[in-house]
């Protein structure tokens, strides 16, 4: 049975595996909190995985979320809600039809904070510390500052090659959160630099990100992750 498969396959999850989102430009269906779904199940699944396991009833949802606890899952009852709501609506069997794209509502103030728990934590930790050869730490990390833009060209577009974080080595891949908005991008990169340690490393003329950097590199739609990683390198030899 496709439902019996689908919990089977969990126990194939890694918690990271290098290169695992680089061919990873698939879309989810539009709908309410598709974001968080970005977020948390990313962290196991390409999207790929999401997408040929559409269809399957509610409840089976329901038992691959649970499954995952045991692979290293940690996400709030209401953060468990509304993956489930999402996967049992829009990849469930009675998908609501496709409606037409909405006029953009006015940007509304962003909690970079709450953009952190939804979008972060899978991998790098409510501490923001990381896993030891898994994730790198985002705490105390002078990455952030090497210039105004990278943090920002990491999270839109992802960053995948081995790189080395307050003395330890990290072979893996990020995956792009471009599903995010501008106002969101913006919000938790200047969350991230404020917080765990990271404003004592905070050049002097270092000023928030403002949404339209966000908006302004989002054009630039032929970076990857791999070009990430190299304007990384240059900046590192730069001395940025």
């Amino acid at each position: 049975m496709r439902g019996t498969s689908l919990i089977a396959g969990a126990a194939g999850c890694i918690l990271f595996a290098a290169g695992a989102y680089a061919q990873d430009n698939l879309q989810l269906p539009p709908g309410p909190n598709r974001e968080l779904v970005y977020g948390q199940c990313r962290t196991c699944h390409d999207l790929q995985y999401l997408i040929e396991s559409a269809g399957v009833p509610r409840d089976t949802w329901n038992e691959l979320i649970d499954s995952m606890k045991q692979y290293g899952l940690r996400i709030s009852p209401d953060q468990r809600a509304k993956i489930l709501d999402y996967l049992g609506t829009y990849l469930g069997p009675n998908p609501p039809p496709k409606m037409a794209a909405a006029a953009p509502a006015a940007p509304a103030k962003v909690d970079g904070a709450a953009v952190f728990k939804d979008q972060c934590v899978a991998c790098h930790q409510e501490n923001a510390q990381g896993v030891p050869e898994q994730f790198p730490p985002l705490a105390k990390n002078a990455d952030l500052f090497l210039s105004q833009d990278y943090p920002v060209r990491a999270v839109l577009f992802g960053l995948e090659g081995k790189i080395e974080v307050n003395g330890k080595t990290f072979d893996s891949a990020m995956p792009p959160l471009d599903v995010l908005s501008d106002q969101q991008i913006a919000a938790v990169v200047n969350y991230i630099r404020g917080n765990f340690g990271n404003a004592a490393l905070q050049p002097k003329n270092s000023k928030p990100i403002e949404a339209s950097v966000v908006s302004q590199l989002r054009g630039k739609k032929d970076t990857t992750a791999a070009h990430v990683f190299e304007y990384r390198q240059k900046l590192k030899s730069n001395g940025q």
